[in-house]
């Protein structure tokens, strides 16, 4: 019987590890510890929830596949860098009409839990929930390279240089890219207001 791995210390490259031994309670916990930021930026870079939760699988199958072949300095960095593979290549089989606008639903809100803290009463939480969908329809209004770097560090929780080995650009690039996102987002959000 396999050892499993129950530690929440454990790494992720030992918990990727041990389920390539046979572990399969450690791809459990890899699984719920990227659980929430993947999915919401799978959400927010593909706007619809149906094909969010097909490529969150595919995303999975595929480090499953690999969990052997992981050589990697930064698993966060491997997965969403498989993650984006992903996306490339399911934005290359549609139509390049992709929206963002099923952030907006009533049951979709990805940023919702980031923005609000714990304790608040309804009515700061109403106006984090409206700031939230206006933040998210600028965001939509970016161009893709910053919505990437954007929605990579704000929901993926990525640091810059993870983001810069993903997208396989310079440290610097991811840089710019998350200071113009930023700008152009401040920008609109004040003409909003």
């Amino acid at each position: 019987m396999k050892k499993q791995m129950t530690d929440a210390e454990t790494s992720d490259a030992e918990l990727l590890q041990a389920f390539a031994k046979g572990d399969s309670t450690a791809m459990d916990q890899l699984v719920g510890r990227y659980r929430q930021a993947l999915f919401s930026w799978m959400l927010g870079m593909t706007g619809n929830r149906s094909d969010a939760e097909d490529l969150f699988q595919d995303v999975w199958i595929r480090v499953i596949r690999h969990a052997g072949r992981f050589n990697d300095v930064s698993f966060k960095a491997w997965l969403w860098k498989i993650a984006r593979n992903l996306l490339i290549d399911f934005r290359r089989k549609r139509k390049p009409d992709i929206s963002l606008d099923a952030v907006d639903d009533e049951d979709d809100h990805p940023l919702v839990e980031q923005l609000t803290a714990k304790g608040t009463g309804p009515a700061k939480a109403v106006e984090l929930d409206d700031m939230t969908k206006r933040v998210m329809r600028a965001v939509t209004t970016l161009p893709e390279v910053q919505r990437d770097v954007f929605l990579m560090r704000v929901q993926g929780d990525l640091s810059f240089s993870e983001i810069a080995e993903t997208l396989n650009i310079p440290l610097n690039t991811a840089l710019g890219r998350m200071h113009d996102a930023m700008t152009k987002l401040k920008r609109l959000l004040a003409e909003e207001a």
